[in-house]
């Protein structure tokens, strides 16, 4: 039979005592962490509500066409950088075929042992050839227009002439023929010694068997002051003021009115 031990029950029910003294909330005055107290007042904040069929669909929509824009700009820029590259390779190519209309033109140029090569000084020199026989048949219509080109901007004048004719030959209805005829007209004028009568010639060609080429207006200007070299005033009258009436706001209107004006005069 257990003996209860006074001093061990003494202990026991003090420390029962001080357990159930101790409070099982601890304020928040005591807390280190401050907390709101349980018996602070709280006012309800009601949520604020939102038009999610107005506000939400504009957002959405702003930010697809957003979207949208930015991959235009993409696009768009892609393509500037597609053009650019052409337009770098295109002057590439055209450099590189001037230079070889360039040394085709010196080569042309210096075959005869002289720094200018005439169909006169051929003739003179017996050698029973002339200049036409220096035309390169291998040239296609592009390169045989732009190496007459080229023999213009180099007063080649005889030269451009074969040059010319023989385009005119091999390519009647070719796209360079009316621009052909054009500077036929042009350069027969030009010449140290002109010939007007072939220059009205070649000019002539551009208005009767080209007449929606964009070539027209000039070649009739041109024409205009030929006719006026030749005496032929009214004729030139007539031409020119044609120009001017069909053509307005082309620059070869306006040069004819100018020399018009200030040129020609039948009553004198």
């Amino acid at each position: 039979m257990k003996t209860k031990h006074p001093l061990l029950s003494g202990v026991l029910i003090s420390a029962i005592t001080a357990v159930m003294s101790t409070p099982l909330f601890v304020y928040g005055v005591d807390s280190p962490i401050v907390v709101e107290s349980r018996d602070a007042a709280v006012t309800y904040q009601p949520p604020i509500e939102v038009d999610e069929g107005a506000m939400g669909a504009s957002g959405i929509e702003a930010q697809y066409q957003l979207q949208l824009l930015q991959q235009e700009v993409m696009e768009l820029r892609g393509q500037v950088e597609e053009l650019q590259y052409q337009l770098d390779r295109q002057k590439s190519i055209q450099d590189d075929r001037y230079l070889e209309l360039d040394a085709r033109l010196q080569q042309l140029i210096q075959s005869q042992s002289a720094p200018v090569v005439t169909e006169r000084a051929l003739i003179d020199s017996g050698s029973g050839e002339t200049a036409e026989s220096l035309v390169d048949e291998s040239l296609g219509e592009q390169e045989l227009y732009e190496t007459t080109q080229l023999l213009i901007r180099n007063r080649q004048y005889d030269l451009a002439i074969s040059q010319m004719e023989s385009l005119i030959a091999r390519f009647p209805d070719g796209d360079y023929t009316a621009n052909a005829y054009y500077w036929l007209g042009q350069v027969y004028a030009a010449k140290a010694n002109p010939d007007f009568e072939k220059a009205r010639q070649a000019l002539a060609q551009v208005i009767s068997y080209f007449p929606e080429h964009g070539k027209v207006p000039d070649a009739a200007y041109a024409l205009g002051k030929v006719y006026h070299t030749l005496g032929d005033c009214e004729r030139a009258t007539e031409l020119l003021q044609q120009v001017v009436d069909q053509y307005p706001g082309k620059s070869a209107a306006k040069l004819a009115e100018t020399y018009l004006r200030e040129s020609v005069d039948c009553g004198s």
